[in-house]
């Protein structure tokens, strides 16, 4: 064979390649003399980038490390017997495209946040017109001496617009005691249009016997009376908590409040009733708009003010004018006051709302037949199902956020952040509009 030299910008002039008697390129290096090294170290052969044998060799390797080797170690692994070119690059490529560190290292989906539902600005708006619920606890509770102790939940409804919070004691998570709760709250802040609830059996349970409720009542009567028109239940995509982050961060708030003022005595449930009212209490006097240090400067809105004019005790006047008590007067007095809060509230906390705290950057969206990882809490990362998109649902800025997934023989609707994509790529700079 002809022998020439090598260009001087080759990759193999540094590693001064001979052929061996078996026609092998291999390393003619620096280390001859390291006779505690095998021939293949010290003399390794040399693989060009990009052929199918190095794809190979390097896949074998790879799954010799059992996919959880780093890129040097599998190098390291190569170099005792080949020479790569370009050798980490051409592994990176491999672990890339190996199917089974792609489900191993999968992200989950992400889209930009949505623009505020339309439930959120719906008139007419006064406080507890639109709510959402949801559970929280347990908190044990004694029932006296040589008696079980008892688990108690915390039944938190916030008004969608106002942000007031009514907080109520539920014996349990069953429908029963849930429609206990609403019905104690209906019946001190007035009867909801609707409902954003999680999708717990017990809020679909409700939301069932409520509508048998309305279907025996007379058609005439529910078109007569406002108050029996019944409610529009609207239920969040299973596992999906950031869909109802407006009484998620408020259960977290009323735990932290409560827990401040049980602290770790042991209580009955007559206290934990008082302390779930001194939770609402001052859940309801916290500051929804800007609390300037100037003087001139108006008091800062709180719940309370949607619910009774009044802000941590400072009341609205007692009487309006120098003249005998009115109670119609007065109720007028206090409706102005509530449309004046209201004016404030859209020109004063409502613009806060617009800015997106995360998930800022458009990505391209899910589509049918997509193929996806499903979360599953129960299952470690690498053992989590594959399923196939069967149908997307856009919201209203066309924007894909909850898709139906198929799992073999079973369905499920899942929200994109359950569902880690891998025939489409997540990158930052993927946009798909």
């Amino acid at each position: 064979m002809k022998s020439k030299d090598l260009p001087k910008t080759s990759k193999l002039l540094g590693l001064q390649p001979r052929i061996d008697e078996n026609g092998l390129i291999r390393c003619d290096g620096r280390l001859e003399y390291a006779e505690f090294l095998s021939f293949d170290a010290r003399y390794p052969i040399i693989l060009p980038r990009k052929n199918w044998v190095t794809k190979l060799i390097v896949k074998r390797y790879h799954e010799l490390g059992k996919h959880v080797s780093g890129t040097n170690q599998t190098f390291s692994a190569l170099s005792s017997r080949f020479w790569i070119i370009s050798g980490r690059e051409e592994i990176r490529e491999y672990e890339h495209e190996c199917y089974t560190c792609r489900k191993k290292k999968a992200k989950v989906a992400e889209q930009v946040m949505a623009p505020l539902p339309e439930i959120r600005f719906k008139t007419p708006l006064h406080a507890f017109a639109r709510t959402a619920v949801d559970f929280g606890g347990p908190f044990i509770t004694v029932q006296g001496r040589g008696k079980r102790r008892q688990k108690r939940y915390l039944c938190l409804f916030t008004c969608l617009a106002s942000r007031a919070v009514h907080l109520e004691v539920a014996f349990g998570l069953d429908t029963d005691s849930f429609l206990n709760a609403f019905y104690r709250m209906v019946n001190r802040r007035g009867l909801p249009k609707e409902m954003i609830s999680d999708n717990g059996t017990n809020f679909v349970g409700a939301n069932r016997e409520l509508k048998e409720l309305v279907a025996l009542l007379d058609k005439d009567k529910i078109h007569n009376s406002i108050s029996n028109q019944g409610i529009k239940w609207h239920f969040n995509p299973p596992l999906a908590p950031h869909f109802g982050g407006i009484h998620e961060t408020m259960i977290k708030s009323a735990k932290r409040a409560i827990y401040a003022i049980l602290g770790n005595a042991d209580i009955n449930d007559e206290e934990l009733l008082t302390a779930f009212t001194g939770a609402e209490a001052l859940i309801n006097s916290r500051p929804l708009t800007y609390q300037s240090a100037d003087p001139k400067d108006d008091t800062p809105l709180t719940p309370n003010h949607f619910l009774h004019g009044q802000l941590g005790g400072h009341f609205a006047p007692e009487t309006v004018d120098n003249t005998d008590f009115n109670p119609r007067k007065r109720w007028r007095r206090i409706q102005e006051l509530i449309r004046h809060f209201w004016k404030r509230w859209i020109r004063e906390w409502l613009p806060g709302l617009n800015k997106r705290d995360k998930w800022t950057k458009t990505k391209r969206d899910m589509k049918t037949d997509d193929i996806v990882l499903v979360m599953n809490p129960n299952a470690p990362r690498g053992h989590w199902p594959l399923g196939r998109i069967i149908e997307v649902f856009p919201g209203k800025d066309g924007h894909v956020r909850v898709a139906k997934v198929s799992l073999e023989q079973t369905v499920l609707i899942r929200p994109i952040t359950k569902l880690c994509p891998l025939d489409i790529e997540t990158s930052e700079n993927d946009s798909d509009k």
